[in-house]
């Protein structure tokens, strides 16, 4: 039976390739080939050329070398140049620097060396801005590792020696940082922005931590006094100093910064405690001078000096002075939390030039130290006049 309807005769269709086809089709069909043949060879150029062109842009920025194989030293390298690395320079920058110093034959050696770091350890090389001590010629992977290594950097800072008042180390910040002494001063008026504990009654004395501080372009004196505030009380708070006992700390530390040689500290702070535990008065030219705004050669105070009436005057009045004489380092205020045993209430330093000091409970003994010192004062004058 068949699936046609009655009276329809079927339709046979033919072939594609059976089918007959004019010969101006078959040449149509030839110029569209061609066509696709010219545009797929042009596209193809423009391609190469592309990439020719995105190769020569590589490499003029990586310094011309091959983008497979950077150019790089041997190493190890030889004799010695600072570079300067800005803060927030990228890799690219610092290896250009690099390159113009002769440390690294070229900036995609060292970017190379940048992506083979962090691909081997799984994190990028925190480089710091600064100045690095590196060598001429170096391997580009060494020249990472050295930056990577702080000894090799000394960052732009301001070295805040111990025993300086506030005017003396606002100065000093000024002159290194080029910030005018009247933005400090400034600062120093708002207690709260520099983060002066009440407890200092909005002076800063014996709060500034001595240390090197690291500063740059946009560095003001507000971030440089609060860093320095900061850095005291974590230094109290590390050694055990409790809050309520900071003042009296600092006041003590600052007065064993200004009397004491580095290695007689703890010795000076114990004498500190005899005294004020057996009511006699500290009697330290430390505080005069502070009075006076100046010291003197030879460390000593005039009778006129110590006679003037003041609460820091530690000849007149028995106690502690009202407050810190001097802006004292760790090691003073290590010396104060931790005094060395004994009963020592006198002492000189008899040679300011080795700092050998003298102690003991004995006041004519004390009086022998004391002309041993005046003694070396007497020779060393001569000796200076002389040369």
């Amino acid at each position: 039976m068949s699936d046609l309807m009655p009276g329809a005769a079927p339709e046979v269709r033919r072939s594609r390739s059976a089918q007959r086809v004019s010969p101006s089709a078959r040449r149509r069909r030839r110029q569209r080939r061609i066509r696709t043949t010219v545009v797929v060879v042009l596209v193809g150029a423009l391609v190469v050329a592309a990439g020719l062109f995105i190769k020569n842009q590589w490499s003029d920025l990586f310094g011309g070398d091959d983008v497979v194989a950077a150019t790089d030293f041997d190493g190890p390298g030889a004799g010695e140049v600072q570079v300067q690395v800005a803060k927030g320079a990228s890799g690219a920058a610092i290896g250009q620097a690099l390159t113009e110093a002769g440390v690294v034959a070229s900036q995609r050696a060292f970017t190379t060396a940048i992506s083979d770091y962090t691909a081997e350890t799984g994190i990028a090389p925190n480089l710091s801005y600064g100045t690095y001590s590196l060598q001429l010629e170096m391997k580009a992977a060494d020249a990472l590792a050295a930056m990577l290594d702080k000894a090799n950097l000394v960052q732009d800072g301001v070295t805040v020696r111990e025993g300086l008042s506030v005017a003396e180390t606002i100065a000093r910040l000024s002159s290194v940082t080029t910030i005018p002494v009247e933005d400090f001063e400034a600062a120093l008026e708002d207690p709260d922005a520099i983060g002066l504990p009440k407890e200092a009654d909005g002076d800063a004395e014996g709060w500034l931590a001595p240390a090197t501080y690291p500063y740059e372009e946009g560095t003001t004196a507000v971030n440089l006094l609060s860093t320095m505030i900061a850095k005291q009380i974590s230094d109290m708070d590390s050694l055990g100093i409790k809050e309520g006992d900071r003042m009296e700390a600092l006041i003590k530390a600052s007065l064993v910064e200004k009397e004491a040689p580095a290695e007689a500290r703890a010795k000076v702070a114990r004498v500190i405690e005899n005294r004020l535990d057996q009511g006699m008065p500290l009697q330290f030219d430390s505080t005069i001078h502070f009075i006076a705004g100046e010291g003197s050669a030879d460390a000593s105070t005039t009778d006129e000096q110590r006679n003037v009436d003041s609460p820091y005057n530690t000849y007149r009045y028995e106690g502690l002075p009202p407050g810190p004489i001097a802006n004292p380092g760790k090691a003073a205020l290590e010396a104060v939390a931790e005094p060395e045993a004994g009963n020592w209430v006198f002492f000189v330093t008899v040679n300011p030039e080795t700092g050998e000091t003298k102690f003991t409970d004995s006041y004519d003994q004390h009086l022998v130290n004391r002309q041993e010192y005046l003694t070396w004062i007497s020779e060393n004058s001569t000796a200076d006049a002389e040369d």
